[in-house]
């Protein structure tokens, strides 16, 4: 099939007549045509791998920063303003 594949590449025929020439249905040629492609596609991927190297660097925590503050759950790392302490008690 994919010689057939080949030599309809190579002409300069409709697919239609090409088909009738060679006693192939229509839908079997574009079927061939499919199984063609993803078989060229995966030798060309061969030792490939599709997996990403990625670069991670740790991420700041609150145990490498210096706690300022907590108030119900929120923590502080740096002095907050007076104006958001009294929105937060209020």
């Amino acid at each position: 099939m994919f010689a057939l594949i080949a030599e309809h590449k190579a002409s300069t025929m409709s697919v239609k007549d090409f088909c009738e020439l060679n006693h192939v249905a229509q839908g079997t040629y574009y079927y061939w045509v499919k199984k063609y492609e993803v078989s060229q596609l995966s030798q060309s991927t061969v030792g490939q791998s599709s997996f990403k190297l990625l670069d991670v660097k740790p991420a700041v925590t609150a145990s490498s920063c210096t706690l300022f503050a907590e108030y119900r759950g929120i923590l502080f790392y740096q002095q907050p303003s007076a104006a958001l302490l009294k929105a937060l008690i209020d």
